[in-house]
């Protein structure tokens, strides 16, 4: 089976993305094998669930994201051992798997999904510098994100940046919030838009 690799949300973990798309999961994992890692930054658990929560990177008080660069060595360390085909991201995460397909760095990523994910310019920043040693134009990846038009963490607007800035982007927005949608409408659209890009790049 192809391999995706899956970046969960700030104040996620890799479980709790994992739990949290079921619905879409047990769909996936029907064609693909789905690899979740959790990022390199422990947390502080404002829910107090016991659960370990993570990031990609932090943001400083005057809005500035700092250790993204250390993100991006953290990933291509966390799957040096790993081929994936694919990367599907949440939230941060999905601003790190867009940053990640642009850069190059993972040779072998075919295709890029996102949902609820702001376009942060630190990320491809440094994804555009990484580009020019990793001879890969990542720009031309395949790359669905999907917005939620009740988001009150991400605009649309901020994912349409995303989108516009990530290259070969296709936007899809649905009418609920901050999530990776699970209804089966959705998840079609995933399937559909990954088996198209995976098979037009054999």
């Amino acid at each position: 089976k192809p391999k995706i690799l899956c970046l969960h949300g700030k104040y996620q973990s890799g479980a709790i993305l994992r739990n949290k798309i079921s619905g879409a999961r047990r769909k996936l994992e029907r064609e693909y094998e789905l690899h979740f890692i959790d990022g390199p930054i422990l947390l502080d658990n404002e829910e107090d669930s016991g659960d370990d929560v993570f990031a990609w990177w932090n943001r400083s008080e005057d809005g500035k994201h700092t250790l993204v660069r250390e993100a991006f060595e953290y990933v291509t360390e966390q799957t040096k051992t790993e081929q994936y085909d694919a990367i599907i991201g949440f939230s941060q995460g999905g601003t790190l798997a867009t940053s990640l397909a642009v850069s190059g760095v993972l040779p072998s990523i075919r295709v890029c999904i996102t949902a609820g994910s702001p376009y942060i310019p630190e990320a491809f920043e440094i994804a555009t510098e990484l580009s020019k040693t990793s001879n890969r134009n990542g720009l031309d990846i395949p790359k669905l994100h999907m917005a939620g038009e009740t988001d009150a963490m991400v605009p649309v607007d901020s994912t349409s940046e995303l989108c516009e800035k990530g290259g070969t982007g296709q936007l899809i927005v649905h009418d609920q919030g901050h999530l990776f949608p699970t209804r089966s409408a959705r998840v079609r659209e995933i399937l559909d838009f990954l088996a198209v890009a995976l098979k037009k790049d054999e």
